[in-house]
């Protein structure tokens, strides 16, 4: 029962995450040291492609040695962030998540912006914390905004940062300002519950629960702070109601039939596919991504406007720049149709067979053997270059303890219904 972890203990652990992903960030802009670890040899690459070259767009590639910034980012810190979402839920990511808790530095220093209210009878001016308005703009289409955010980052990967330190860096400090920002304008966390292009990623793998996450009706509110004489007070604020750090479960039923949950959901799925065949398209084989050898491209910036698509051996004339998107967006909506015409058919199969299964269940179980398929398909790139460096047996339990926990999350998720 992870929700039972004093917060004591979590504000330590936020603290230490926080301040090793602050280390990570200065790397990018200041590091003498790992390129000499890196320098490419035999030992360097996974050991498939060792003796051979590399082939990018029919030319051997010649990078040298890389950063380690870079390399923990996209091999270690995003995969481990899906990890936990899928297996541990809600209940540990929303309390250790780096990002959340620079948000909240402006409410810890009592610096939130307050909105005023007259009070009717007395005339007098009060004051309260600012919220989002579920009326607002921002309110009814937050979903879409998140989704393009994930969008617009996943395509900058491509174009500006996958290697490039410094652009890289900007975007991360960028997204902290804009994190803080936010907690200064508005109360609670809705920095999390409306901006942070991570929100879409994570109610897809969290919800409606974590493999070992708590039941619904035991759980409380992630929201929390210590008081000075050691007791835990919730702190919740209100700032969106159905709010997954109460009952991420009751926040899943209530989405579920909203048209911005199956876009994100169906959406999500092509974009990663997406995002992952691009590198092949790019290249024109496989081997590019899983040597690594676009973590090591020293000049990143200088491919956006040469071709971006390179087919049976021929270079297609359009600038990664306009590709990336392309691909990236085409594999969302095709994604996002699939999606909802399995949903169609599902009904129509369920009429037919007198199944009697309501819109909600289909709509849920379409959506559990979605967020199974491209969970395995995100883990067979996500880190592989890197994995692809450990002996076999290292690689063989890897792979069956992912398979295995997701299996288990899936038989676990997929028997769900909102009564329970």
């Amino acid at each position: 029962m992870l929700f039972r972890i004093p917060e004591r203990w979590m504000h330590w652990v936020r603290c230490l995450l926080t301040f090793a992903w602050l280390v990570i960030i200065a790397s990018l802009l200041y590091d003498p040291w790992t390129p000499a670890l890196t320098k490419l040899n035999q030992a360097s690459i996974p050991q498939q492609f060792a003796n051979s070259c590399i082939h990018v767009q029919g030319k051997c590639f010649s990078g040298q040695s890389y950063f380690l910034g870079t390399t923990l980012m996209w091999g270690v810190i995003v995969p481990a962030t899906i990890f936990i979402l899928l297996v541990f839920g809600h209940e540990l990511w929303r309390r250790i998540c780096p990002l959340s808790f620079l948000s909240q530095i402006p409410r810890a220093l009592g610096w939130q912006r307050q909105s005023q209210w007259q009070k009717a009878k007395a005339g007098k001016l009060h004051y309260k914390l600012a919220k989002v308005s579920p009326k607002s703009w921002l309110g009814k289409n937050y979903a879409y905004l998140q989704f393009g955010w994930l969008f617009i980052g996943l395509c900058g990967r491509i174009l500006f940062f996958d290697a490039d330190r410094l652009f890289l860096a900007l975007w991360l400090l960028l997204t902290i300002a804009l994190a803080m920002t936010v907690g200064y304008l508005y109360s609670g966390k809705t920095w999390c519950n409306y901006f942070c292009p991570m929100a879409p990623v994570e109610k897809i793998y969290s919800q409606p629960s974590g493999l070992f996450s708590s039941q619904a009706n035991m759980s409380k509110s992630m929201c929390r702070i210590v008081l000075p004489e050691g007791k835990e007070q919730i702190t919740c604020v209100a700032c969106q109601n159905f709010c997954i750090d109460i009952d991420a479960e009751s926040a899943y039923w209530e989405s579920l039939k909203k048209p911005a949950e199956s876009f994100v959901r169906y959406g999500y799925g092509g974009l990663v596919i997406g995002f992952f065949v691009d590198y092949y398209l790019y290249a024109g084989n496989w081997e590019y991504y899983f040597s690594g050898a676009w973590v090591r491209q020293s000049h990143q910036m200088g491919t956006i406007l040469s071709p971006g698509l390179y087919l049976f051996g021929h270079q297609i004339d359009l600038p990664k720049l306009i590709t990336v998107p392309m691909v990236l967006g085409g594999f969302t909506a095709i994604s996002y149709i699939l999606g909802r015409l399995a949903e169609k058919q599902a009904k129509i199969y369920s009429r037919r067979h007198n199944l009697y299964l309501s819109s909600d269940i289909i709509r849920h179980r379409i959506f559990t053997i979605f967020t199974f398929g491209i969970f395995n398909f995100f883990f067979i790139f996500a880190g592989r270059p890197l994995i692809l460096l450990a002996p076999l047996w290292i690689q063989y339990i890897y792979n069956l303890l992912l398979v295995l926990l997701s299996t288990m999350w899936f038989y676990k998720t997929l028997l769900r219904r909102p009564h329970l």
